[in-house]
C-alpha cells in the first residue's frame, strides 16, 4: 500500500510539480539560473555525485543504480534566502519550493530509476532609469519560469565492482520575460512581452569503480560524461500599450516568422565530471569531484549584448562521518554528519567580469523506521563577480529531503 500510495503520488503530482522558484538578477540571462540537479545528501556535500551505496539513489549518476539493494523514494524541498548588495543599494527575498521527486527499483541483474528534477530558473523584478536629452524613462524587467526534467536511468555492474549506466532526460518548461518602458511626458506605458515552450532530450552516462586498498579502507572512482543536447523553443512576441492606470489600450502580436525566431534552438553544451573518493564503508568518506561544461547556450532569441559565456567548471569537495551506524544505545551516533565546500565558474562574463559561485555545505541524516533517513542541508555562499559594478548575492539554502527504502519482490517466509 506504501509503494502504491508513493509511485501514484509521484505521477499524479508530477503536472502540479512547481518550478524551483529564484529571485536572481542573474537569471535574466540565456535559458535562466543553472540549478543543481541532485538530491539534499548530494548537496550537503558540496554537491559530491562521485560517491555510492546500498541505500541512496544517486540520481546524476545512472551508474549507482547497480549497487542499490532497496527501492528507494525520494521527496525534497528547498528554502532559500538572498541578500542582493551593488554600488546603489540592497534588497533581499525569500523563495521555497519543492526541489525533486524520484524513484529508484533495484532488480535480480540492474537497477532503474525515474523521477522529476529541476533544470533551470527564471525569477527576476529589475528596474532602470535612465535619461536621454533632458527626458527621464524608467524601464521595468520581470521574468518567470524556467526547465525541468522527466528522467529514467538504468544502471548495471558487468564486472565486480564496476557499475556504469545510462539516464535520459526530457526537458520541459516556459519562460516569460516581460518589459515595461514609460516616458516623462507620454501618458501610455508600452509592454514587450516575449514567451518560449522549450521541449528537448539530454543524455548522461555515467560509471564507477571501486576497490579496497586494504580491509578496512575502500577506493571509489567516478567518471560521467552528457553529450551535447539541443533545445526546441517555439517563441511569440507582443507588444503592448497601457494608460497609467494600468488599462490596456492595444495589443499586437509580432511575426517572428520574418526575423527566423518564430522557432529557435538552444544548443545544450557536453559536461564531464571526474572525481573518487576514499573512505571505510558505513564509517566516513571524502571525495572530491570536477566537473566542466563547455560553451555557451546559442540562441538568438535570448541574446543580450552585455554578456558573452566562455566553459564553466566547479570543484566540490565533500563527505560524511557517521559515529556508530548499528549504535543500539545511542540514537546520536547513528545520525550521518555531512559537510563540503564548492567552488565554481558559472561561464557567464557579464561587462567582462567572470560570475562566479563559492559556499560551503554541512547537514545531518537522521535516521527513520528501517534503512529510511531524513536529510537536513544548509548552504552558504556568495555568488557574484566581486566588483562594485555588478550585484552581489550572498544566500543561504535550507534542504530537507526524504529518503524512504522498502524491500520488493521479496516472498514472506511466514505470514
Amino acid at each position: 500500500m506504501t509503494r502504491f500510495f508513493l509511485i501514484t503520488s509521484l505521477l499524479i503530482t508530477s503536472h502540479l510539480f512547481a518550478q524551483k522558484g529564484t529571485l536572481s538578477p542573474y537569471s535574466f540571462y540565456g535559458l535562466g539560473e543553472s540549478l543543481f540537479s541532485g538530491t539534499a545528501d548530494q548537496r550537503s556535500m558540496g554537491g559530491l555525485v562521485a560517491h555510492v551505496d546500498s541505500i541512496h539513489h544517486n540520481v546524476s549518476s545512472p551508474a549507482s543504480l547497480a549497487e542499490l539493494k532497496l527501492v528507494n523514494y525520494n521527496i525534497g524541498a528547498n528554502y532559500s534566502r538572498r541578500n542582493f548588495i551593488s554600488d546603489a543599494n540592497s534588497s533581499k527575498n525569500e523563495t521555497a519550493g519543492i526541489d525533486y521527486m524520484t524513484v529508484a527499483i533495484p532488480t535480480k541483474y540492474f537497477g532503474f530509476g525515474f523521477g522529476l528534477l529541476p533544470k533551470t530558473a527564471v525569477g527576476y523584478r529589475l528596474s532602470v532609469s535612465d535619461e536621454i536629452n533632458g527626458l527621464s524613462s524608467n524601464s521595468n524587467y520581470e521574468g518567470n519560469g524556467g526547465i525541468n526534467q522527466v528522467f529514467f536511468s538504468l544502471g548495471f555492474s558487468p564486472l565486480k565492482n564496476l557499475g556504469i549506466g545510462a539516464s535520459v532526460h526530457y526537458n520541459f518548461g516556459s519562460i516569460f520575460r516581460v518589459h515595461t518602458r514609460q516616458e516623462d511626458g507620454i501618458d501610455l506605458l508600452s509592454q514587450l512581452n516575449n514567451e518560449s515552450e522549450l521541449r528537448g532530450l539530454e543524455w548522461n552516462l555515467s560509471s564507477y569503480y571501486k576497490f579496497h586498498l586494504s580491509n578496512r579502507l575502500q577506493m571509489q572512482l567516478h567518471y560521467a560524461y552528457q553529450p551535447k543536447a539541443d533545445l526546441k523553443s517555439l517563441n511569440a512576441r507582443s507588444i503592448s500599450t497601457f494608460t497609467s492606470l494600468g488599462e490596456q489600450r492595444d495589443t499586437q502580436e509580432v511575426n517572428l516568422s520574418l526575423e527566423g525566431l518564430d522557432e529557435t534552438r538552444s544548443e545544450l553544451p557536453a559536461k564531464q565530471t571526474i572525481g573518487g573518493g576514499i573512505g571505510e564503508p558505513k564509517k566516513w568518506y571524502i571525495g572530491g569531484q570536477w566537473s566542466e561544461t563547455g560553451g555557451s547556450i546559442d540562441n538568438s532569441f535570448y541574446a543580450v549584448g552585455s554578456v558573452r559565456y566562455e566553459p564553466a567548471s566547479q570543484l566540490s569537495i565533500g563527505g560524511y562521518f557517521i559515529p556508530e551506524y548499528d549504535s543500539f544505545s545511542s540514537y546520536w551516533k547513528r545520525i550521518v554528519y555531512r559537510f563540503g565546500i564548492v567552488s565554481s565558474k558559472t561561464g557567464m562574463i557579464l561587462n567582462d567580469k567572470a560570475i562566479e559561485n563559492t559556499g560551503i555545505t554541512f547537514g545531518v541524516g537522521l535516521p527513520v523506521a528501517g534503512f529510511s533517513n531524513v536529510n537536513m542541508g544548509f548552504e552558504l555562499g556568495k555568488l557574484g563577480a566581486g566588483d562594485d559594478s555588478l550585484i552581489e548575492e550572498n544566500y543561504v539554502n535550507i534542504r530537507i529531503g526524504f529518503s524512504l527504502n522498502d524491500r520488493w519482490f521479496i516472498k514472506r517466509k511466514y505470514n
